[in-house]
């Protein structure tokens, strides 16, 4: 059994940034369930992250997880952890209804975060974090991480260097099984906890990722069903979005059905479509082995495959966020773009309450004091 007591806190070295060398950076994490577990192998296949205590309420799971990662240390209440000297910046994997809470406590303590997707629950919750981000002044991060995907940052390069022309139709699905699985002893099954169901657990991951290829959403339609699952969530969402830029775009999550993760593009020039495989998901750093993007020409009927450079989401978000902790790396992912992409789904939200009318997101950022980016 790991020495819950040790204190060493010696580290295998890494090169920093500047060429120096350094010691790991000493991150704790909050949450300990089966996403800090995904999250936790993503850091440790890399030389960067530390991780050096954890928290939750449950004595057992603070055990299975110190063992499991060979975590040297652990506290015993969430204040003990803000207390902790030593720990130089916080990994929140906690239920989205819980995030403003421990995000404003931990930022008034001095501690940096990285929290996954979404930033928040509510939109009056995210403007809270942002206000405590803002009065930190401290590194802020949201797990926003599949626009880290080989494929994405394929897709981005090729409309930003013009290849696929401009952009008229986008089309994205985020799906899986796990609203078959849902009990009522678990938080997502609570449409309270969990408003819009796949929508803010899955969709939200391609509300960032179609505004980072794209540009913002100015106004959704939204349509919401739940047809299989016993919870009292939705397990079908459609949306459509029309962007600030003019083209029109189809976000489509589910629950009750094998896992799919697609985006399709359609410029002037080239199309593009790209598929991962769900199934190695949780394993980022296999995730573009299990991946296709494939391009049309103008003209033609073949598909190209695309090379897929090698990439790590969850290593690639949580070195990011931990070299922030020392000022020698910028956030690509922080509070302006989490919000965003919350606020498309809360107007998708409103947009089914009312039928699928479409509804304008800025009255939405408005409403909390628009953000820019």
């Amino acid at each position: 059994m790991t020495d819950h007591s040790a204190t060493d806190h010696s580290a295998t070295d890494h090169s920093a940034t500047d060429g120096s060398v350094t010691a790991k950076v000493r991150l704790a994490v909050v949450g300990l369930g089966r996403w800090a577990r995904v999250l936790a192998r993503g850091a440790q296949r890399g030389d960067v992250v530390d991780l050096y205590s954890c928290y939750s309420r449950s004595d057992e799971n603070r055990t299975r997880f110190m063992d499991e990662f060979g975590i040297r240390r652990c506290a015993s209440s969430y204040e003990e952890l803000l207390g902790d000297p030593d720990v130089e910046g916080l990994i929140l994997t906690t239920p989205n209804d819980t995030h403003r809470e421990l995000i404003v406590a931990a930022l008034e303590a001095g501690k940096p975060v990285y929290t996954d997707k979404p930033i928040a629950q509510t939109l009056e919750d995210a403007l809270a974090i942002r206000t405590a981000v803002t009065a930190a002044g401290l590194p802020f991060a949201v797990g926003h991480s599949a626009r880290r995907l080989s494929g994405s940052r394929v897709m981005k390069q090729r409309i930003e260097d013009e290849t696929l022309g401009g952009v008229t139709l986008a089309e994205a699905n985020f799906s899986n099984e796990r609203g078959l699985e849902l009990t009522p002893d678990t938080w997502r099954w609570y449409l309270d906890k969990t408003p819009g169901g796949p929508l803010i657990q899955l969709g939200v991951h391609h509300a960032d990722n179609l505004q980072y290829l794209l540009g913002p959403v100015a106004a959704v339609s939204g349509y919401q069903r739940k047809l299989f699952t016993n919870a009292e969530v939705p397990d079908a969402t459609m949306t459509i979005l029309e962007f600030e830029s003019g083209a029109l775009g189809y976000l489509g999550c589910g629950w009750a059905s094998p896992g799919v993760y697609q985006i399709r593009l359609q410029g002037t020039k080239q199309n593009l479509m790209y598929d991962l495989d769900f199934t190695h998901w949780d394993e980022a750093h296999e995730a573009d082995e299990w991946s296709s993007l494939v391009s049309q020409e103008y003209g033609q009927q073949d598909r190209t495959p695309l090379v897929l450079p090698p990439t790590d989401m969850f290593r690639e978000q949580l070195e990011e966020f931990a070299l922030a902790t020392r000022g020698q790396a910028e956030i690509e992912v922080g509070v302006d773009e989490a919000i965003r992409a919350l606020a498309v789904v809360h107007t998708a939200i409103e947009s089914n309450r009312l039928g699928g009318k479409q509804v304008e997101v800025a009255p939405f950022l408005d409403a909390i004091g628009r953000t820019e980016g």
